[in-house]
């Protein structure tokens, strides 16, 4: 089994990126635009992480559900809104773009695995400057299923050639660690990110509290030396 660490996957909203601001500001345009309450950060946070779609019909349920039948007009709508103002206060976190090139110069293969729809990744991506670092990125339109569903992990393993044993995945929430563990692929959860509860309660293989710390973390996980710390006599986690 390959235990050398060859690629890392990463979440993008809450892990690599601090997008909840641009987010409430989208679904109170789209909630006022159908003569609804505004809804506080705290809610739109319990409702991201699972795809558009589901964000859109979770917003709507406070004060009633969807105006309609079918979530797709509203979710067209959102879409149409957000992408083009996805970045108005979106930034990466700290620490994330020199972990980032770091991690590139050491040789790692890196790739996104987001619950977001393709066209909206790419543009924040882009817009920060951030799709550089990235050999690949799966978004929601681009596997076969979304996380939790460790396909969404596997294709992007396939499509880089590496081995789950030879992976790690980097996110905030369960969806993130779930996915990762039934794909055979070890995780790294982040303290700071849209977990909907403790973040210690995620099942992940280690919990850091600022991005700067995502080398040594996996550098524990693989026993190798991926930032220059090398580690414990012996080679044990």
């Amino acid at each position: 089994m390959d235990t050398q660490l060859r690629a890392v996957l990463f979440d993008l909203d809450g892990t690599l990126i601090h997008s909840l601001p641009d987010l409430v500001a989208a679904v109170n345009r789209l909630l006022a635009s159908e003569g609804r309450p505004p809804l506080g950060a705290e809610t739109v946070k319990a409702a991201v992480g699972d795809g558009a779609g589901a964000l859109v019909e979770r917003v709507f349920a406070p004060s009633g559900g969807l105006p309609g039948p079918e979530v797709e007009p509203y979710l067209a709508r959102f879409m149409a809104d957000y992408e083009p103002r996805s970045t108005e206060t979106t930034r990466a976190w700290p620490g994330v773009v020199e972990t980032l090139a770091g991690l590139k110069d050491r040789g790692l293969a890196l790739a996104v695995c987001t619950n977001k729809p393709s066209r909206a990744t790419a543009e924040v991506l882009d817009r920060l400057d951030l799709a550089r670092f990235f050999d690949l990125v799966v978004g929601a339109d681009d596997a076969p299923a979304i996380k939790p569903d460790p396909a969404h992990v596997s294709v992007i393993l396939d499509r880089l050639g590496v081995a789950a044993g030879a992976a790690a995945m980097v996110g905030d929430s369960r969806n993130d660690i779930v996915s990762a563990r039934l794909a055979g692929v070890r995780s790294v959860a982040l303290s700071f990110g849209y977990a909907h509860g403790p973040v210690e309660d995620l099942g992940a293989d280690l919990v850091i509290d600022d991005f700067r710390d995502l080398p040594e973390a996996l550098s524990r996980l693989f026993a190798a030396t991926v930032s220059g710390v090398k580690p414990a006599s012996g080679g044990g986690m």
